[in-house]
């Protein structure tokens, strides 16, 4: 869909970051979980924009 957005999520909680990768969401998808991920207690959450083709390519190990 042409609304979708592709990012690289690193989480930071208490100090230790964890990445995940979020795909076919649309902005206020992002923005939702965003919000939710700092009421979860995130100290910080960056968002770094990659291609539909990258993120494919990241979850091709998933599909079986």
């Amino acid at each position: 869909m042409a609304n979708d957005c592709f990012y690289k999520v690193k989480v930071t909680q208490d100090g230790k970051t964890e990445t995940y990768h979020w795909g076919y969401f649309t902005w206020p998808m992002c923005l939702a979980d965003m919000k939710q991920l700092y009421k979860d207690g995130a100290d910080a959450v960056e968002l770094e924009m990659i291609t539909q083709k990258q993120f494919d390519k990241l979850m091709q190990p998933y599909h079986g």
